[in-house]
């Protein structure tokens, strides 16, 4: 069952090529966007030309282990931006407790189950395209707040001014009401930035 838009991103890292084809064919079948690197730095350029929603690391691989990229990711801040789920055939606890201790959030064990590594892709994709969104609709409300605190320093600076002249006790009386004019107008202007 394809999806007619793609769900996210992934980076399938790996240095087996038949390892490489079986995820990636899996993936797109669901819908996913899927690059492919078989090697460490390739997934590292892949990784920073095009931040993955997901990547799949092989843990044990020749030259540049899965550990030596997470460290490589950490120091090029691409985490937390790009969560990643290691792939592996070791079941050694140590190394699977080193692996989240390096930042992965999940792994799947080598061979896997289509329908599990699917399930965790699908939950880990749907958590980093929330967590997106969230940080887009926390910006656009500071971007906000910030427009509409800008746009009352006006009125409100208006409003100060007039009522330090008015508490000036020299003011002339033909002046006051245009002061008062000025304080009503002003926090009028406030008041309607607030409703927007």
């Amino acid at each position: 069952m394809k999806a007619s838009t793609p769900r996210g991103r992934e980076l399938v890292v790996d240095d087996q090529a038949a390892n490489l084809r079986v995820v990636s064919a899996l993936l797109e079948r669901q819908g996913y966007e899927v690059a492919v690197a078989g090697d460490g730095e390739a997934a590292l350029a892949i990784a920073e030309a095009r931040v993955p929603d997901l990547m799949l690391l092989d843990m044990m691989m020749p030259g540049m282990d899965g550990f030596g990229v997470m460290e490589e990711i950490r120091l090029r801040a691409l985490l937390p931006k790009v969560p990643v789920v290691f792939l592996t055939a070791a079941q050694d606890r140590a190394l699977l407790l080193r692996a989240f201790e390096a930042g992965a959030v999940d792994y799947v064990v080598k061979p896997f189950i289509p329908e599990e590594l699917l399930a965790r892709v699908h939950a880990h994709v749907g958590l980093k395209l929330a967590r997106d969104r969230l940080e887009r609709v926390a910006r656009e409300r500071q971007e906000l707040v910030n427009l509409v605190a800008h746009d009352l320093k006006n009125p409100l600076g208006s409003v100060l001014f007039a009522v330090d002249i008015l508490r000036n006790d020299g003011v002339p009386e033909h002046r006051i009401p245009r002061y008062l004019e000025t304080i009503h107008d002003s926090a009028s202007d406030a008041i309607g930035y607030i409703r927007l």
